[in-house]
């Protein structure tokens, strides 16, 4: 039965490298549903009567302590997210959460002996075949090629953009850190490893290939990590070398400490170019530069209000708008991480979150410690000579658990889950391989705690598997039509608009009939609406419309925070003239996104939304609702620039000139020309209004605005009052002609005729006019 369980155990390992590279969950579930099953193989055998028997034995030299307090940290992070506010999130963090503890469980304490050995060497071996293929992948794109990738082409998404090294990933980081670890691991057996010299001659290349890959990505985290986990390799293997006492091992242990500290020397180089490349000339730097010390300060913020068990899986995507920094320009897309695993922790998990991941990461790097020492001693003289795999892995999962830990500083990368895996493979290696020597009657005590230990094991094993295979199994089921149509994203930025309906739609639906799920409820919703504004018939658009708007719905039921859906459903509501509904939808908005102003223009579109009311009303005689609606239209496109602090002022100045127009000329309809005045006023007090005539027509509505004032004073029998207003009328259509160079428009021959026609009309009456007091 050890056999099964290695073998699943080795493909799920293989299945999240290959596929899990992305945050796609329906290409995670392949390893999450194999880790499950390895994991109910490994639980029948630790409730075997013959493993019974032997649990002294085979957990021998492992503390109880250790997985104990493991499996405390399991049991909390997989409550806390089964519990989080948004249970898709929670969802997402379990699927990363159950094959990243159960991998650790396994490999760790469940399989023992020679099974054992096997075990986390067949794990070491996929990761260098995963590397293998991620180096092939740099070298094409090195050639300006996109690389390859099973995963990016199930999901649809481009690889590398020419500019970074992304390996088989997307993203630059996640590929760096990936190779700074495997990079380790292969360093570490080329040193210690049991293999001929052919084999660690080629495992040197393929690690110094792996560092300089993760230097070209430009990673600044990578970087960092990589010098950390160099010096902290090289100190290892100085240590595990510390029995070599002939002068033959003298001599190696000054060679090892030579070329350890050149490499560090060139590591610490090349990481200053990489900083240099993305515009930073020191460490500080990366903070100046960058958006994390606000995103930081956000997360600290949230946890303030949320200290011991943290606000929920990934909150800190959507409360992120509730403690916006005034450090941060709010047009920043929407920040999914905070950049600081440890501060990701406090916010989603709380205290108890952050001190567990603390806890673990300590513990088992000052294990790793203690086992090269330990493994020194016990190979002795000849050790390096005869090489030690158990070295070699103990060296890599120290390095690699150290590079992690400085990795994961200023970036996201164990929120992806073959680098997740990783780091549990790191923690597996330096752990003690179970011992099979026999106790004697003074270790019985001892022994039937052990026992106690394995039954527990068994137990919980079998739990988390379970629970495995069936979220897997699930989000698998759900995904299949996407991953068929090669559209297996749920995650980033897409265009609605573009996308081939006919394909994303019946996926999408199929989809989720299987299983529900917030961002694919949200992005059939957008096909839906996109298809109703292209319908052929009325009873087309209307069924699309009812569908959009159901979608929307489930969306914002499953994710309340979300405010994409909202928007898009206030919009489908404005569309349809629902506006008692859509100002429903941005009056939720309002408060919450007023951080986010400058990103999502909510009072903007609100704005838009009640001047589009108020026009409504005008066809139905309305005066005094449509002047309610203009004011709060007024309102809020001034709100939106105060709040977003900034607007490109080609995009500000026609949009809000174009609403104080249709205000005065409201106000103009209503005879309160002097009000109309002031508006028109203001509209001029816009920076560069008159070089955008030619979106807005100022002086046009002016001069009609003009005309019609001077209408109404003449039948007040203010003639020399009219005859002022007229020719300055005629002044304004002049200036607009001559910026328009001729090309102006019907609408202003049209006011042009009125006001020529009132200007001969004044002189064949010979009315003088007089100067107007303004």
């Amino acid at each position: 039965m050890n056999f099964i369980t290695i073998f699943f155990v080795g493909l799920s390992v293989l299945a999240g490298g290959l596929l899990g590279i992305s945050w796609s969950l329906s290409l995670q579930a392949p390893a999450v549903v194999l880790i499950g099953v390895s994991g109910v193989f490994a639980s029948m055998k630790l409730c075997s009567t013959q493993a019974n028997m032997q649990a002294c034995k085979t957990m021998g030299s492992v503390n109880v302590w250790l997985p104990a307090f493991a499996l405390v940290a399991l049991v909390f992070f997989i409550v806390r997210a089964y519990c989080s506010p948004v249970r898709d999130l929670g969802v997402e963090d379990l699927m990363l959460i159950l094959p990243a503890g159960l991998l650790y469980l396994i490999a760790g304490y469940s399989v023992g002996g020679k099974a054992g050995i096997s075990l986390r060497l067949l794990i070491a071996w996929v990761v260098i075949f995963l590397l293998l293929l991620h180096v092939g992948s740099c070298f094409l794109q090195l050639h300006r090629g996109e690389g390859y990738s099973w995963s990016m082409y199930l999901t649809g998404v481009s690889l590398s953009d020419g500019s970074n090294i992304t390996g088989m990933y997307a993203y630059y980081g996640h590929f760096a850190n990936f190779a700074v670890i495997a990079g380790t691991l292969c360093l570490s057996l080329a040193i210690w490893g049991k293999y001929n010299y052919g084999v660690r001659v080629l495992l040197a290349i393929l690690a110094l290939l792996a560092f300089g890959f993760a230097l070209l990505a430009q990673s600044r985290s990578a970087a960092l990590s990589l010098c950390s986990a160099l010096l902290v390799l090289v100190f290892l293997v100085y240590v595990s070398l510390s029995k070599q006492k002939s002068k033959s091992g003298i001599g190696i242990r000054k060679i090892v400490l030579l070329l350890g500290i050149l490499g560090c020397t060139a590591a610490a180089f090349t990481g200053f170019w990489v900083f240099g490349q993305r515009g930073t000339s020191s460490f500080e730097g990366m903070f100046e530069s960058g958006v994390r010390i606000p995103l930081w300060a956000m997360a600290l913020e949230q946890w303030n209000d949320y200290k011991f068990l943290g606000a929920g899986s990934r909150s800190f995507s959507y409360e992120c708008s509730a403690y916006w920094s005034d450090g941060l320009d709010s047009g920043e897309l929407n920040p999914e991480y905070v950049h600081n695993e440890y501060l990701q922790a406090l916010a989603d998990y709380g205290l108890a979150g952050f001190l567990f991941v603390l806890g673990l990461l300590f513990l088992h790097i000052i294990l790793g410690l203690k086992q090269v020492h330990r493994l020194s001693e016990k190979f002795g003289e000849y050790g390096l000579q005869h090489g030690s795999n158990a070295m070699a892995l103990a060296i890599a999962g120290t390095s690699g658990l150290v590079a992690m830990a400085m990795h994961i500083c200023f970036d996201f990368p164990t929120h992806i889950l073959p680098n997740l895996i990783l780091v549990i493979c790191c923690a597996v290696w330096i752990l003690p391989l179970p011992s099979k020597r026999q106790r004697n009657s003074s270790d019985l005590v001892e022994c039937g705690a052990k026992k106690y230990t394995t039954k527990l094991m068994a137990l919980m094993l079998m739990i988390l598997s379970v629970g495995a295979i069936g979220l897997g199994t699930q989000q698998l089921w759900a995904g299949l039509p996407l991953i068929e149509n090669k559209i297996a994203k749920d995650h980033g930025a897409w265009n609605p608009a573009s996308a081939d309906r006919a394909m994303y739609i019946p996926a999408l639906e199929e989809s989720l009939q299987r299983a529900p799920q917030w961002r694919r409820y949200d992005r059939l919703g957008a096909l839906y609406q996109v298809s109703a504004m292209r319908a052929e018939s009325p009873q087309e658009m209307k069924k699309m419309i009812n569908m959009a708007e159901k979608c929307y719905l489930a969306s914002i039921e499953r994710h309340p925070f979300n405010l994409i859906s909202k928007l898009n459903l206030a919009s489908l509501y404005t569309e349809q003239k629902r506006w008692d509904d859509a100002n429903e939808v941005y009056s939720v908005m309002a408060a919450f996104s007023q951080a986010r102003e400058r990103r999502f223009r909510v009072h903007k579109k609100w704005g838009d939304m009640h001047l589009l009311w108020a026009n409504d009303l005008m066809t139905k005689l309305d005066a005094k609702e449509v002047e309610i609606h203009l004011a709060e239209a007024k309102r809020l496109y001034k709100a939106s620039y105060n709040l977003a602090h900034f607007y490109s002022r080609n995009n500000w100045v026609p949009e809000y000139t174009r609403l104080l127009v249709s205000y005065a000329t409201f106000l103009g309809h209503e005879n309160r020309y002097e009000e109309a005045e002031a508006l028109f006023e203001e509209a001029k007090q816009q920076e560069g209004w008159f070089k955008m005539q030619a979106q807005t027509r100022v002086n046009v509505y002016y001069a009609k605005h003009l005309y019609a004032h001077s209408i109404y004073l003449w039948h007040q029998r203010r003639p020399q009052e009219a005859y002022g207003l007229v020719i300055e009328a005629n002044e304004a259509l002049q200036q607009h002609e001559k910026f328009m160079r001729g090309a102006v428009g019907e609408m202003w021959h049209e006011v042009a005729d009125q006001v020529e026609e009132m200007i001969q009309f004044f002189k064949e009456t010979g009315i003088n006019s007089k100067a107007r007091d303004l």
